[in-house]
């Protein structure tokens, strides 16, 4: 980025809102918007010309609509997308097939400037946009899937000896940026009858937990929900974070239960991956399986190390299939991985553990 100032594209139909946003977006140090798209086949062709940093994209549009756009521009100039939308059904519907079709994140629209959340809100997204603006490589899942028997696979050890005669209890998930998209692939690659529960902490806004449950439970055959305190966890069940709570791995008598924890802590996320990770590990030992997916930042790698360090499974996207390669490099760098795998393998090789 040239003069460390982040070039915004702004794709938005509502001239209103596009003056609104425009203006909220410049007031943003290290942020400059230097295109306004008004509907979708001028925000592809603008990122072929202009070559942004990052682009602000705009859902619902006259000629093409963001989802369309956005997978337009990752096959023909792959550039940091992130979604600016409202909280309308339609709007998270189409929100989420953005993020699959290649956005990395997705953030509330701000409301006006007299509304009590709005410097919050301003400070979300410019956040957002200058942290997508970093992100230098994108890349889409793409490639024919091989055969998990047929693929080279990055070992740090044999995962035999890492597997204790202990039956396993738990997975447990973290990702960030382009996250989304990956836990659909993972969650839709697993049979309805998936022995375990799964725990997800995802970085997302709160505001966007229910719609991402809808659309998660739209492409898996697994239930999912949002994790609620001291819930009894169910195998064949998925629960994800709460935008205002870290989720968390408790045991009454024999039974595992949710457990939701609104201190924000010393963390830098709430929710944390490593406050999952970290309980997975003290409550199931050798019998919890940890992932690490897409992301930027480090959360995660502390946690994922006291679950392998614990005798448990430890699993880490690879760089060729993740969107952003930072939480599970920084996981790999800790010593924290048993294995790297391509994302559309993922799901072959937790079946193959519980065979």
């Amino acid at each position: 980025m040239a003069d460390s100032v982040a070039r915004v594209l702004l794709a938005e139909d509502s001239p209103t809102v596009r003056h609104h946003l425009t203006g909220l977006i410049n007031e943003i140090p290290g942020l400059c918007v230097i295109g306004e798209a008004r509907d979708g086949r001028e925000v592809v062709d603008m990122a072929e010309t202009l070559r942004p940093d990052v682009i602000s994209m705009d859902i619902r549009m006259p000629y093409m609509d963001g989802l369309e756009a956005t997978r337009q521009i990752m096959a023909r100039c792959p550039t940091p997308i992130v979604v600016v939308s409202s909280l309308l059904d339609d709007d998270i519907d189409l929100s989420f097939r953005a993020l699959q079709a290649g956005a990395l994140a997705v953030v509330p629209k701000p409301p006006s400037r007299q509304a009590p959340t709005f410097a919050d809100h301003q400070r979300h997204l410019g956040n957002t946009l200058l942290a997508m603006a970093a992100v230098r490589v994108i890349r889409r899942w793409d490639r024919v899937s091989m055969p998990l028997n047929g693929a080279r696979l990055e070992t740090t050890r044999p995962l035999g000896s890492a597997r204790a005669a202990a039956r396993l209890e738990v997975v447990v998930v973290g990702a960030s940026a382009g996250g989304p998209s990956a836990l659909s692939v993972l969650l839709g690659s697993l049979n309805a009858s998936f022995p375990l529960p799964v725990l997800i902490t995802q970085h997302i806004p709160e505001e966007f937990i229910a719609g991402l449950t809808r659309w998660l439970n739209k492409v898996s055959p697994l239930t999912v929900s949002v994790a609620e305190h001291h819930r009894p966890l169910k195998p064949g069940n998925v629960y994800l974070a709460p935008g205002h709570a870290h989720l968390a791995l408790a045991r009454q008598g024999t039974q595992l239960v949710a457990q939701l924890i609104p201190e924000q802590g010393p963390h830098r996320y709430r929710p944390s991956v490593d406050v999952l990770f970290q309980s997975a590990a003290a409550v199931c030992g050798s019998a919890a399986v940890g992932v690490v997916l897409t992301g930027m930042g480090d959360d995660g790698a502390a946690g994922l190390l006291a679950i392998r360090q614990a005798g448990g499974l430890t699993f880490a996207q690879d760089q060729a299939s993740c969107t952003v390669f930072g939480m599970p490099s920084a996981a790999i760098e800790r010593g924290a991985v048993d294995q790297t795998l391509p994302l559309d393998q993922m799901a072959e090789m937790l079946l193959r553990l519980l065979d």
